[in-house]
């Protein structure tokens, strides 16, 4: 871990619900908003090299935000299995990264079309993470994260 447990349970909860918020809102009247979804990628890959997951664990504004937000809507079940094997992820995080590519390719290259695409991605991340959190725990969606699937298999994991 980078920082310490406290950092975690910290105002950075509140933040974290009014970024995700902020990003899903923004994103759709300010296309350029979505550019930030970026800066989360890039910290997310930058920390993976000083500690695994570092990011997921505390910084992620999704996870951090699911588990504040669903633990009483959550069934609180286990996820199936199937979704955290290996081979699931890494579909998903192919599919995900197709998607962004195609999209990028078709685009006109401007920031507010770069930004579109980006956030589109981030509202079908929020999406598949809120039903997730409530079929099963919170913070399932962490489990087969496509942004997760990336840092581990940096990692040769």
């Amino acid at each position: 871990m980078i920082l310490k447990y406290s950092f975690y349970n910290s105002t950075w909860k509140y933040i974290s619900v009014a970024l995700v918020l902020g990003l899903a809102a923004g994103g759709y009247f300010v296309p350029v908003i979505g550019l930030g979804v970026i800066g989360l990628m890039a910290i997310a890959l930058l920390t993976n090299i000083a500690s695994s997951r570092s990011f997921c664990a505390g910084f992620c504004p999704n996870g951090r935000a699911l588990s504040f937000t669903f633990p009483k809507a959550s069934s609180q079940k286990r996820l199936p299995k199937y979704f955290a094997t290996r081979q699931f992820r890494r579909m998903l995080c192919a599919l995900m990264m197709f998607c962004v590519v195609s999209l990028l390719i078709r685009s006109d290259g401007s920031l507010a079309a770069i930004g579109r695409i980006f956030w589109a991605i981030y509202i079908a991340s929020i999406g598949i993470s809120a039903m997730a959190a409530l079929l099963w725990k919170p913070r399932s969606w962490c489990s087969f994260c496509p942004m997760g699937t990336l840092q581990d298999t940096m990692r040769g994991k």
